[in-house]
């Protein structure tokens, strides 16, 4: 007769472990064709943030480099002095003048500009994080955040990497690809002018990749009130700008 043995409890199953990040140059070429294929991968784990920063980077360095092949210093320094003109400045240095100092300028902005493409992907994560965290009660960290800001900000910069590769084609500095050129007959000085000038189809796409990978971070299915939230404050800090350079134009005309 054979006594009946109790067997031990199983052990509780520990959780699959989150599958490792895809490749970074695969992760490229999904956030502009299968975003969400590349946000889902930002849900667990150390979400990776610092490679699309880099490639960021470097494109605007090789942007800032390469300018002297195509555009020289004096071309440069004629479309800085008519910015300036057209904000109200009066006492400007000559072309000459400050074509010998431009290339020095860029050498010292580079870092700088370095130093933004990383700033600005937190900056944008804390933004999502207010909005999807605080607002919405969704996940409270900041990382998947700002890397779901690091991968989106390579539509941007693709887009200033066109424009610098069609101003260089054609020589043009004043070349864009904007919002303003639904509307030729505007007032190139006025508000709304300025205003069209900062709505691009990248900016758009980023807004519209920032709401969609915080809504896949946090398996939300609707994310277009929060793409409509976002594109509204964006509209709001174009404007702001717009007002702000009208105004200082004015008073350097009246003093």
């Amino acid at each position: 007769m054979s006594i009946p043995v109790a067997e031990a409890p199983a052990a509780p199953g520990t959780p699959p472990a989150a599958a490792p990040p895809a490749p970074l140059a695969s992760r490229i070429v999904d956030t502009f064709f299968s975003p969400v294929k590349v946000f889902e991968q930002l849900r667990e784990g150390s979400a990776p943030w610092v490679g699309p920063v880099l490639v960021c980077a470097a494109l605007l360095v090789i942007v800032t480099v390469v300018r002297p092949l195509f555009i020289s210093d004096q071309q440069m320094a004629e479309a800085a002095l008519q910015q300036m003109r057209s904000m109200g400045m009066k006492e400007l240095p000559s072309a000459e003048e400050m074509a010998g100092r431009m290339s020095m300028q860029s050498l010292i902005g580079l870092p700088f500009a370095v130093a933004w493409a990383f700033l600005r992907v937190w900056l944008v994560g804390l933004i999502l994080f207010g909005v999807y965290a605080l607002a919405l009660g969704g996940r409270n960290q900041v990382r998947p955040y700002a890397a779901v800001a690091s991968h989106a900000f390579l539509v941007p910069t693709l887009g200033i990497c066109l424009v610098a590769a069609l101003q260089y084609a054609t020589g043009r500095l004043d070349l864009t690809l904007d919002a303003a050129l639904l509307a030729p007959g505007l007032d190139p000085d006025g508000v709304a002018a300025r205003v069209l000038h900062g709505i691009t189809p990248w900016g758009v796409w980023f807004v519209a990749l920032l709401a969609l990978g915080g809504a896949t971070v946090n398996r939300r299915k609707g994310w277009l009130g929060v793409a409509a939230l976002l594109l509204s404050l964006q509209l709001a800090l174009v404007l702001a700008f717009a007002l702000v350079a009208h105004m200082a134009q004015g008073r350097a005309a009246a003093g």
